[in-house]
Order: structure tokens, then sequence, then C-alpha cells
């Protein structure tokens, strides 16, 4: 950013330099980019800086600012350097143990929430309650979501291969004083018995091909954990991991809820299809009207 007197700088001659400046190096979103982190260097709401326009920034303001400019500038994502990630009114703590919650899987939990509350108008919700099981975990956002909006709810099991994105659901569940939810390390399906007649499978896994890796955004390609993007060759093997194991951990019934990589949802479907476990039920679309995400039943 360009030098100036520290009593010239305010809230919006601030934004006005920082949001041009990351616009002529390439940086993406530059105005929410140059919002969110004045916010958290301010310690108000994004929205509250539309209140404070005429507000001076100290000078220790100022370098704090600068400094998460800088780190901006690297490619680094917002969420990791404010440390912060908000995911259906929850706000997460997110580092680089974890992937960063996306709109997409607040849409999947929906998904989720709608399946079960429709299930419960019916008169078919469990009598001893929901029990659910989130593959994959990371932040925990799953599970804690929907530990925290589904009535009725015994217990959801958050799993995840890495003990770190392990130790972040726990304390992110512990922040936001979620109950009836257990977090274990365990690779993908293993971390309940193969009988255990689950009523909900739900997962966010890797879908992207190893080979996809030069393509993504900076953001995503050197900062986010890479356990959580890649699953292999094609990008489908995690999904077809489940679709595969899933059957025998559900009750007759139980839900499957996927989400998918553009351009992966018909794939899905024809091997649910071709399941013995399983019955297709419906693909939903994402806010952009992409088939984001594959729902199926248990036979």
């Amino acid at each position: 950013m360009r030098e100036a007197a520290i009593e010239r700088w305010t809230v919006l001659s601030l934004l006005r330099t920082t949001s041009a400046f990351l616009t002529e190096r390439g940086v993406a979103e530059p105005r929410l980019s140059a919002e969110h982190l004045l916010a958290h260097v301010l310690g108000c709401r994004r929205l509250d800086l539309y209140l404070r326009f005429d507000r001076p920034v100290d000078e220790v303001e100022l370098a704090a600012y600068r400094a998460a400019v800088r780190r901006r500038l690297q490619g680094e994502p917002v969420q990791y350097i404010t440390g912060r990630a908000g995911f259906r009114g929850l706000e997460l703590a997110v580092d680089r143990r974890v992937l960063i919650p996306r709109p997409e899987t607040e849409q999947l939990v929906g998904e989720v929430l709608g399946w079960a509350r429709a299930e419960a108008a019916r008169g078919r919700a469990p009598a001893n309650g929901w029990r659910m099981l989130d593959v994959g975990t990371g932040s925990g956002a799953i599970a804690i979501a929907l530990a925290v909006e589904l009535e009725g709810l015994r217990l959801v099991v958050g799993s995840d291969a890495s003990p770190a994105a392990v130790e972040a659901a726990r304390e992110n569940a512990a922040r936001a004083g979620a109950a009836g939810v257990a977090f274990v390390v365990a690779d993908g399906l293993d971390a309940v018995a193969p009988d255990a007649a689950l009523d909900a499978v739900v997962a966010n896994p890797p879908y992207l091909a190893a080979g996809e890796r030069a393509g993504l955004p900076r953001e995503v390609r050197d900062w986010e954990p890479p356990e959580a993007l890649y699953a292999g060759p094609r990008g489908d093997e995690a999904i077809q991991r489940l679709v595969a194991e899933a059957p025998a951990r559900l009750r007759p019934g139980g839900l499957l809820a996927l989400e998918v990589a553009m351009g992966q949802a018909s794939g899905v479907r024809e091997r649910i299809q071709a399941a013995a476990g399983l019955t297709y039920m419906a693909t939903y679309r994402d806010f952009a009207g992409v088939e984001r995400g594959v729902l199926a039943l248990a036979r």
C-alpha cells in the first residue's frame, strides 16, 4: 500500500487504497479481502465498517493490517489469516489443518436436515434419536451444524484420517457448545462398525483428481490440505468407496448424502443405481445451478 501520514488514514480511505492495491496485483475478491481483513484487525463485523467510514486507523492497527494484507498477497486465504470461517450461522476456527468450509457444503447439510424433518413429519423418526456419521469431517462443520440444528439428534460422529483435523473439529464443537457430537480419527467409514445401522452417512469427500492441481486457484492449491482435496488419479475414488461401503452401515431407508465435483453427478448416479444396497433418491444443484450433490437410500 502507498505510504501516507498516519493521521490521514480512515476506514474508508484504507479500504479504497487496499482494494485498488489488491486489484492491481490480481488478488481474488480484492474488495472483500480488504474488508474482511480490516474488520478482523479492528475487531468488528465487516458490515460495521460501513458505519465507521470516518473512523481513524491508528499506527498499531495499520501495522497489523499491512501484515495481514502481505499474507493475502501471498495467496493465503482470508479465512486462514483471520482464523475464522462462517458456516450456517456458526463461526468456526480454521487453519491449515482443515479445508475451509464452503457454501455448497452448507447446502449439503440443508438437504440432510430436509430429509430428516420430512421423515419425522411422516412419523418415521427413530425412536431413540437420529444417529449419523460425517465422513472426512475436517473443521467439523457438517457434524456441528447437524448437532446444533437437528431436533431429536442422539449422536453425530465426525471422522477424519487426520489427527490434526480431528483436534480442530473438537475445538470447534466445544466453542459452539454442540451436544451430541463426537469426533474420532478413522479412515472413511471405519469409524463405525459395519452393522452400525446409522440413519445417515454424510460426506463432502475429496473429489478432485491429482492432475487438476495445477489448474486450481493458488488459494486452494498452495494452502488447503491436499488430503482433503485430492482423491486419486480419477478424482472419484473416495466417492466410490463410500457408495460401496455405506449400505452396510445404514439401516434400511437410511440416507447416503454426498457432495460431488462439477461433472461427477451423473457418474455417481449410475454407480448408485448399480449398487446392490442403494436406491437412487435425488440429485440437487448448488446456488450456481451446478449438480453438486447426490442422495441415495439404503435398501
